[in-house]
């Protein structure tokens, strides 16, 4: 006697080709489902969820690196960059003082200071201070009334009296501050800024 299955009749084989059918036609409808999804979680969190500077900032100490005298930052929004543990950063005169900032005494009055990476904190591209106020709102969409840090790759803006905190585009995280410090003059009398750690986040 013959033990071999029966053979797939016709019927057999049409109910299996519509439960293929079935199961297919949900699987575009299923990915699109998916990516919608995913596409309204990353507007929310580019939009309104992009995190706050700490306050105050975690630095991690790294090798003293000499930026430049304390008489390139003139007037506000003087800028030098420079590097520190091999991370390009940027030294900015600002008007007010920034968290994670410093403040030296002058003749002139106070000088604030703070410091920066410019490695943008979505792709790693290297950010600008951009001061062209009206160039930020134009090329970058996003209008301020001061200069601000800005990435040509994709568009980021970081506000530097914000502490660094990413306010435009797709950067989510801050940049890391560079902590900055003001060496008294030698025998030149000029005084010398410095950076000696930059923040990590915990």
């Amino acid at each position: 006697m013959d033990d071999a299955p029966e053979p797939a009749t016709p019927a057999t084989v049409d109910a299996d080709r519509r439960r293929l059918n079935a199961w297919l036609w949900r699987l575009p409808v299923l990915l699109a489902t998916g990516g919608a999804g995913f596409g309204v979680y990353e507007a929310y969190r580019i939009h309104f969820a992009k995190l706050a500077p700490a306050d105050p900032p975690n630095f991690t100490t790294a090798p003293e690196t000499d930026v430049a005298s304390l008489d390139r930052f003139d007037a506000p929004w003087a800028a030098v960059p420079f590097a520190v543990a091999g991370i390009p950063s940027l030294a900015v005169r600002v008007p007010e003082p920034v968290p994670g900032g410093t403040t030296a005494s002058t003749a002139d009055g106070p000088v604030h200071l703070v410091g920066f990476s410019r490695v943008c904190t979505h792709l790693h591209c290297i950010l600008d201070l951009n001061t062209d106020i009206e160039l930020v709102a134009f090329a970058f969409n996003y209008r301020s009334d001061r200069p601000a840090l800005t990435c040509g790759c994709h568009l980021s803006v970081f506000d530097v009296l914000r502490a660094g905190r990413a306010v435009s585009g797709p950067a989510v995280e801050p940049l890391p501050r560079v902590r900055l410090g003001v060496r008294p003059g030698g025998a030149d009398g000029a005084d010398q800024v410095v950076a000696d750690a930059v923040e990590t986040r915990v």
